[in-house]
């Protein structure tokens, strides 16, 4: 399972990408793609936190 400091970086360097295609020409389906990625990790990020939490009990 990869680490919360390892998915909050990936997830800052997708939404970077994201919003950059955003301003793109021709860019909104790899803006929709990007989107899609940032989603999947923050469901990642919140997991990860979640089991972080029950790993402490």
């Amino acid at each position: 399972m990869r680490t919360v400091g390892k998915i909050e970086y990936d997830l800052e360097r997708v939404r970077r990408a994201r919003d950059a295609r955003k301003t793109s020409r021709g860019g909104k389906s790899n803006y929709e793609m990007a989107s899609v990625m940032v989603s999947a990790l923050e469901k990642d990020l919140s997991e990860a936190i979640s089991n972080q939490g029950n790993d402490a009990d």
